[in-house]
C-alpha cells in the first residue's frame, strides 16, 4: 500500500466549493485504497502498479516542461532517499536548480553539478525561458545567491526580464538581519523565474486545506487529475485530492486593523491584528494574542472568507 498520500483513514476535512471563493463546508476524503477495484479508475490502478512513493501519477508533466531549460527538483536526495529509506514518502526533501536534458514518457533526466540524474516527470517543475515580470508580481525562482526554491515579489521591473526581488520564503525582521533583508532587491537572471498567477493552479502555488483544527499549509508541485502533489511543513511531500485544498490567492486585500490567520509551524493559526502592510516588500506586520509584533510574507498570512 502506498503510504502519506491521502492518509490511512478517513480523514475530516473542510470542502472547498472553488479555488477563487466561497466557503469550507464539512466534507470527508476517504482513503483510495480501500476503494473497490471496481471503483478505481484507470489512474488510480497506474499509481498502485508504480514504485513512486506517493499516490499520484508519477509521469504527469508539469505544462511548460521543454529541453534545454532551467527546472526546479528535488534530484539532489530523491534517487538516495529510494535507495536508502525504509519510507521515502515520510523524508524532507528540498528543489533545487538545474537544467532539463531530455523528456521521457514517465521520467527525464536533469543535469546538475555535471552530473545527469533520472527523475520522475511529476518531480520536475519547469522555469519557461522568456518570462518577464512588472513590479508587484509574485515570481517562482531559487535563492539565486545562495539554493532552494523561493517564491519572491518583484521590487524592480525596469529590466523586466532580469527583475530585482525580495524573497518572500525567507524571514524578515525590523531589526535588518533576517535572510530576506540582507537579500533584499536582489537581481534574478534571466529565464530563472516564471510569474505566478492569482488563483491558478500552478507549481509554486500557495494551497491550504482545513484539518485538525486548522488550515494547513501548502506549496503545490504538481497538479494532475484529480490529485496534488504538494510539499509542506520541513519539506514533507504528500498528496490530497484537489476538490478539498483551496488556493490562497495572491492578491488578498490585507488592511492595517485587520483580523487574520498567520503561519504558525506550517498551518494558519487565528489570533493575529495587522498593524502595518509594506506591499513593495511583500510583508505584513501583526501583534499576536500576546502582544508580541510578529511579520509575515503575504503568503503566509490568511483572511478567511
Amino acid at each position: 500500500m502506498k503510504k502519506n498520500y491521502l492518509l490511512a483513514f478517513v480523514l475530516p476535512l473542510a470542502l472547498a466549493f472553488t479555488s477563487c471563493g466561497g466557503s469550507f463546508q464539512n466534507g470527508t476524503i476517504e482513503n483510495v485504497a480501500e476503494a473497490t477495484e471496481e471503483e478505481k479508475t484507470e489512474v488510480d490502478k497506474e499509481i498502485e502498479a508504480s514504485d513512486f512513493p506517493w499516490y499520484f501519477p508519477d509521469w504527469a508533466k508539469n505544462d511548460g516542461l521543454a529541453e534545454g531549460q532551467t527546472v526546479l527538483s528535488i534530484h539532489s536526495f530523491y534517487p538516495d532517499k529510494l535507495k536508502e529509506s525504509n519510507d521515502p514518502a515520510n523524508e524532507t526533501y528540498i528543489f533545487y536548480n538545474a537544467s532539463l536534458k531530455s523528456i521521457g514518457e514517465k521520467t527525464s533526466v536533469v543535469t546538475s553539478m555535471g552530473q545527469d540524474i533520472e527523475m520522475p516527470n511529476a518531480l520536475i517543475i519547469p522555469i519557461p525561458q522568456g518570462q518577464t515580470a512588472k513590479k508587484g508580481d509574485i515570481v517562482l525562482t531559487w535563492w539565486q545567491s545562495g539554493s532552494g526554491m523561493e517564491r519572491a515579489i518583484v521590487t524592480d521591473d525596469s529590466n523586466p526580464s532580469s527583475p530585482k526581488v525580495c524573497y518572500l520564503d525567507m524571514d524578515w525582521t525590523d531589526d535588518g538581519k533576517g535572510f530576506a533583508n540582507e537579500h533584499a532587491n536582489e537581481q534574478l537572471k534571466p529565464n530563472t523565474f516564471t510569474v505566478l498567477k492569482n488563483n491558478e493552479w500552478q507549481p509554486g502555488a500557495q494551497v491550504t486545506l482545513y484539518s485538525d483544527g486548522s488550515y494547513q499549509i501548502f506549496t503545490l508541485i504538481n497538479a494532475a487529475d484529480k490529485y496534488l502533489l504538494l510539499s509542506g511543513w520541513a519539506g514533507k511531500i504528500i498528496v490530497y485530492k484537489k476538490e478539498y485544498c483551496k488556493l490562497v490567492p495572491l492578491e488578498q486585500e490585507i488592511n492595517v486593523g485587520d483580523e487574520v490567520m498567520a503561519n504558525f509551524v506550517g498551518s494558519y493559526r487565528t489570533g493575529y491584528k495587522v498593524t502595518k502592510v509594506d506591499k513593495e516588500i511583500g510583508r505584513v506586520w501583526t501583534t499576536d494574542s500576546y502582544g508580541e509584533t510578529k511579520i509575515f510574507s503575504i503568503l503566509d498570512v490568511y483572511k478567511e472568507e
